[in-house]
């Protein structure tokens, strides 16, 4: 192969090394992003202003959870707040004062004049249920998905690490070819 062609291979090496950084470069930013992400949900909420810290790859998927974790949650507050609400207003005095673990439980959702705080009572299920939307759903679509980032950029690494030792030993290759077919002057 002539230096004039080995040139061209090492330009377009040279292209092609950076072309894969710029790659990892960009999957790095994602990788940030995602881990912002998954750090503002990780109380089940997410704030406009964490929203707007987010890259746009996934500007439009803390919406998407702000709306789908904000309904989820609403609903099953209001199903487990009914049916707690019922269940202790049938709570004789009998069964409070006797039972230690429904009298616990009970006393966190009575204000200090003994009537059922369901405000209390939503306001817990829903942080729970927001805390278990996460759990259940999110973090296992957020943790695949740093892990398909890291698997590409690993492949990246390896990729651009071989890249650049053929790009080093065409360099050599060419110098030598130079220094080859240089005309010596005696």
């Amino acid at each position: 192969m002539g230096w004039i062609t080995m040139s061209l291979r090492r330009s377009e090496l040279q292209r092609s090394i950076n072309d894969h950084t710029y790659e990892k470069l960009k999957l790095s930013r994602q990788l940030r992003d995602l881990t912002s992400f998954s750090n503002a949900i990780g109380d089940g909420t997410i704030s406009p202003s964490e929203i707007a810290s987010l890259g746009s790859d996934l500007f439009g998927t803390a919406l998407d959870f702000m709306g789908y974790s904000n309904e989820a949650a609403a609903t099953i507050a209001s199903e487990q707040t009914d049916y707690y609400a019922t269940a202790y207003d049938d709570i004789t005095q009998q069964q409070y004062y006797n039972n230690p673990s429904i009298a616990s439980q009970a006393q966190l959702y009575y204000d200090e004049n003994g009537n059922l705080d369901t405000s209390t009572m939503y306001a817990n299920f829903y942080e729970k249920a927001l805390e278990e939307y996460v759990e259940q759903y999110i973090t296992p679509l957020l943790n695949e998905k740093q892990k398909e980032i890291e698997n590409k950029q690993t492949e990246l690494e390896t990729l651009v690490a071989s890249e650049e030792a053929e790009l080093q030993q065409l360099k050599e290759s060419i110098n030598q070819n130079i220094q080859q077919s240089t005309i010596q002057l005696a």
